[in-house]
């Protein structure tokens, strides 16, 4: 007998073909297991090295044992009869028939569904080279990659090719680096990544905060996609060891938790970009999306060098610290040393700039210059920069008055990046100084649906809902920010702001204390202790305050503010002039007014009144905005004195924007106009109605209005000093500042 007809005999073929057949469906099924269960490379590789070392063990088996009708037997021991019974059994054969059968099909299959969709990084890179020269990546096909695409029945795919998902989110990529020092360049590749496909028209992009909200978390792809309301989601992994890095990425569909597609690159650093426009490539190509990538990444810079340091300067930038940053503007400089055209780099400087004027207690005639230039560098290399168009708009607004400008590079900014969450954030801060209310909460609700788990996002439309007085809303939403993360210090700034705002002075203090050790370097909540250590006739605390409020940078925005209130409380109009002074711009020309007009000095007032409105970008024709109507109403009162006939035309002017403001209820200490009430009154004063200035002034109990000094400061309520009705309301709220200010006798209120 030949040894062909000896292995026929003993059934090596058969049990071989069934073993073969056994082992490829036992690899299909663990590559969708393992990949959906996270399992690293080694897990799969591990498994298939255990089914190779099989396949020997079997064929001895075959050739050792024999199955026969009464069980399994050694070879030598079968009878000739149970030889005959077992050669008559053909049920193993018609087995490994049908099993070869799906096998070939499945082979056939795939090869048809993914012909011309090679995994490799090389074709990869050819599709997106061919794709480019045509001038943009899409094809009609409904995945790409390796084989994990397969893992899709044919029906299912044909399903998701009818209708492609509209919408993903970039999870932080994971850093598998050695020394695990790398997460900086991991969450730089994601948001790299993140920002090209927000890119795209009419596709949903989640953005950054909310996405790597995940990052650590066990959270399943179904969670992820319900929290962010997208239909796919990406991950994957950064390894980089010396000039080597290695960076695989997958593509999940939510509703059914399959790979769409899913690819390793093994490259050198220097080759780092080609991998990330191969991965969008790719998943332009699986949710037949366009967008230009060579059009789209023409101002990125080439030196890996300069792009590693810009990375670094994006996390040290992230969180707005002024020594974070600092040192963030310090990696972008060195970025720029490298390559002098990398518009990122000075889109991140304006950027920084814009954020240290705010938290990090930098005067703005340092701060927005700075900002400005580098806003300026940027778009002149990059003019679709939507950071640097965001940057421009705030110096617009905070640094040359022009709202109406910002507005406008805000709404380009917009429209260039509709997923630049950071973008509506500002815009709302623009739309609160147009007096643009609705608007405002519109920008600022689109900011939360974009950015669902941020925090920050959050809060911020909780600040903006108290202008509105809506307090259940923001209440509710300070709330949720806590139970989720109690101490975070951007809800407490917000539940002082809701104390403050409701006249639960003494409880605004207490937060307000939190933030200010929370937040090292910001000196917002320490400014606001002091002002409302100034309503509360607590001068040792404000000017205790005041000191730690000008420890985070002299002369700040904020330590200026605090200033101003307890100058105006402490009748010290010199000591105002010279805050005046120093704020400079319409601001300080309208509080160098004021002070003129205590002093007397009635023509050095109007001059700087008339200033104000000059910086501040009035034009009659256009209307008054918010910031005008206190200037207006301080110049009427002037001009009444010098018994100028403008003055009644300056009432006229302001009066508009007050009865809007007053119909919608706002009232908050971040407006230009804090209670619409008092100005009515103040207006109804310049026009010497006694009743409608009392009738204004008595609604200031109701806004918790704490300024009991106003009727001996305010110059236009002087012919009532006297009044007995208004000494009551004086009364009331000097009552109510009273029983607040005994509620500091238990607490820890100082610095």
């Amino acid at each position: 007998m030949t040894l062909f007809s000896e292995l026929k005999r003993r059934n090596v073929f058969r049990v071989g073909a069934a073993y073969v057949v056994v082992c490829w469906l036992l690899l299909q099924v663990a590559d969708v297991l393992l990949d959906n269960f996270g399992a690293p490379d080694w897990v799969f590789k591990s498994f298939t090295a255990l089914l190779a070392l099989g396949f020997p063990l079997a064929i001895f088996l075959s050739w050792a044992f024999e199955l026969t009708p009464e069980g399994m037997k050694r070879t030598a021991d079968v009878t000739a009869a149970d030889e005959a019974a077992s050669q008559g059994d053909r049920r193993v054969d018609r087995v490994v028939l049908v099993a070869a059968m799906v096998l070939i099909a499945g082979m056939a299959i795939e090869r048809v569904w993914f012909a011309g969709r090679d995994s490799d990084a090389d074709g990869l890179a050819q599709t997106s080279a061919a794709q480019t020269a045509a001038g943009q990546a899409t094809v009609p096909g409904t995945s790409t990659g390796q084989a994990t695409a397969a893992q899709a029945s044919p029906g299912e795919a044909a399903d998701a090719a009818s209708a492609p998902a509209r919408s993903i989110a970039v999870l932080a990529f994971e850093d598998l680096s050695p020394e695990g020092d790398q997460a900086y360049f991991a969450e730089g590749i994601s948001e790299e990544l993140l920002n090209l496909l927000a890119r795209i028209d009419d596709f949903k992009v989640a953005a950054r905060t909310s996405s790597f909200n995940f990052k650590g978390r066990q959270a399943d792809i179904g969670e992820i996609g319900r929290a962010l309301n997208v239909e796919t989601v990406l991950e994957g992994s950064v390894r980089k060891a010396g000039d080597q890095v290695r960076v695989t990425a997958q593509l999940i569909e939510v509703g059914s938790g399959f790979h769409l597609w899913s690819q390793s690159y093994d490259r050198r650093l220097e080759n780092i970009f080609t991998v990330q426009d191969e991965i969008a490539t790719a998943i332009v190509q699986a949710l037949r999306l366009e967008l230009d990538i060579d059009a789209e990444t023409s101002t990125r810079t080439a030196n890996v060098v300069a792009y590693d340091h810009y990375l670094r300067g994006r996390q040290l930038a992230r969180e707005p610290s002024r020594a974070g940053l600092l040192r963030g503007i310090e990696q972008f400089e060195q970025a720029i040393a490298l390559d002098p055209g990398f518009a990122a780099a000075y889109s991140g400087i304006a950027e920084a700039w814009v954020w240290l004027e705010d938290y990090g207690g930098v005067q703005a005639t340092e701060a927005f210059p700075k900002a400005e230039r580098a806003a300026r560098r940027a778009l002149a290399l990059d003019p679709e920069s939507a950071e640097a168009l965001a940057a421009m708009a705030m110096v617009q607004d905070r640094y040359y008055n022009d709202s109406q400008g910002a507005q406008a590079l805000f709404e380009r900014t917009l429209r260039i990046s509709p997923n630049y969450v950071t973008a509506y954030n500002l815009y709302g801060d623009v739309l609160r100084d147009l007096g643009q209310f609705e608007r405002m909460i519109e920008v600022h609700r689109a900011a939360v649906e974009v950015d669902p788990l941020s925090i920050f996002m959050k809060t911020r439309l909780a600040s903006k809902l108290l202008i509105l007085r809506e307090y259940d809303e923001a209440s509710a939403i300070i709330s949720e920010v806590l139970a989720e993360s109690p101490g975070n210090d951007y809800a407490l700034e917000e539940l002082g702001n809701l104390a403050r705002d409701q006249g639960r002075l003494a409880d605004a203090i207490r937060e307000f204390r939190k933030v200010h050790f929370a937040r090292p370097g910001d000196p917002y909540s320490a400014a606001q202790i002091a002002r409302l250590a100034a309503n509360l006739d607590d001068q040792p605390l404000a000017e205790a305050w005041i000191e730690a409020a000008r420890a985070r940078g002299e002369n700040n925005r904020w330590e200026l503010y605090a200033r101003q209130d307890l100058a105006a409380w402490s009748a010290d109009w010199t000591g105002l002039d010279e805050i005046g002074r120093l704020r400079g711009g319409p601001d300080g020309a309208r509080i160098r007014g004021v002070a003129a007009s205590h002093l007397g000095a009635y023509p050095e007032a109007r001059r700087h009144l008339l200033e104000a409105l000059q910086l501040g970008g009035y034009d009659r024709t256009r209307g008054a905005r918010v910031s005008h109507v206190s200037v207006l109403l301080h110049l009427a009162w002037v001009e009444q004195r010098m018994e100028m006939p403008d003055w009644a035309q300056r009432v006229d002017d302001a009066l508009p924007v007050l009865e809007a403001m007053h119909s919608q209820g706002t009232a908050s200490a971040q407006l230009g106009v804090e209670y619409p009430a008092y100005g009515l009154a103040q207006v109804a004063a310049l026009r010497n109605d006694r009743a409608a200035a009392l009738q204004y002034l008595l609604e200031l109990e109701d806004f918790d209005f704490a300024r009991h000094w106003f009727l001996e400061r305010e110059l236009m309520f002087a012919p009532w000093r006297d009044d007995p009705e208004f000494r009551a309301v004086v009364s009331r709220i000097e009552q109510h500042t009273a029983a607040e200010r005994a509620k500091l006798a238990g607490m820890e209120v100082l610095p």
